[in-house]
């Protein structure tokens, strides 16, 4: 059943749409999600409503992005900030490769723990726990013993679900979303964002200054204006957008 309470979504909105339990269901690893039937088809009716004012926000990397959802591509901002790319589908990079002794330090540790997974996305590393839950403490520990090779790396650790991001410092998805912002079509328009996870607060957290509308999924953040109780219920208020078209 839909959330009675929908985000107001019109003409002059630009909509921006975390990945990973938000849209998609989670699944045991990265490359076990899955789209449902009929997503593409409503994001692409969307996309041409907002004249191509809708965007993906997400920790995987673009390249991961456009395979999950091939053929369609939209804007989108990858690797939590790092990746830009425009309507245009120019690509910019906020930051540099993961530094070679933290990757080694990671890979290391998914080494000596079975169970966990390192995803690689050149710009961000993610720290997989989902299979070896019991693994944490000892991830934990061993990350705070070696904070010094971050700090060289000039990396920050960020927790998720079931995961530990490892992203440049100073770089986000609120950085991200600002830059796509001050380009067409997104420019001058009503941001409205959706999320589920504390990599997403650093948009929930801009949101008010911009004039924008946020909603979370599954798990309720503190100011966020709506709330939807599943990913499959922000897939239906996404489809019925699409069948009564965008009002002006």
């Amino acid at each position: 059943m839909l959330d009675r309470m929908m985000p107001p979504v019109d003409q002059n909105s630009a909509l921006f749409l975390d990945i990973d339990g938000t849209l998609l269901d989670m699944a045991r690893t990265p490359e076990a999600v899955a789209v449902p039937d009929g997503l593409r088809s409503a994001l692409t009716t969307l996309r041409g409503a907002l004249r191509g004012a809708l965007a993906f926000v997400s920790g995987r990397s673009l390249t991961a992005i456009d395979r999950l959802f091939a053929p369609l591509t939209v804007p989108a901002i990858g690797c939590h900030g790092v990746e830009v790319r425009s309507v245009e589908g120019v690509v910019r990079t906020l930051a540099g490769p993961v530094a070679a002794p933290v990757r080694e330090l990671l890979q290391r540790l998914v080494d000596a723990h079975p169970g966990t997974l390192l995803e690689d996305k050149i710009y961000t590393l993610a720290l997989h726990y989902r299979l070896a839950p019991e693994a944490l403490p000892e991830l934990e520990a061993a990350l705070k013993t070696h904070r010094a090779v971050f700090e060289a790396g000039n990396v920050i650790l960020q927790p998720g679900k079931s995961v530990i991001e490892i992203k440049p410092r100073g770089i986000d998805k609120g950085v991200g979303l600002r830059a796509l912002l001050r380009e067409p079509p997104f420019k001058d328009r009503v941001p409205v964002f959706g999320g589920d996870d504390t990599t997403d607060m650093d948009v929930f957290q801009i949101l008010p200054e911009l004039g924008g509308t946020s909603f979370s999924v599954g798990r309720r953040f503190e100011g966020v204006d709506y709330h939807f109780s599943s990913p499959r219920a922000v897939r239906q208020w996404l489809a019925r957008l699409a069948e009564r078209g965008i009002a002006p």
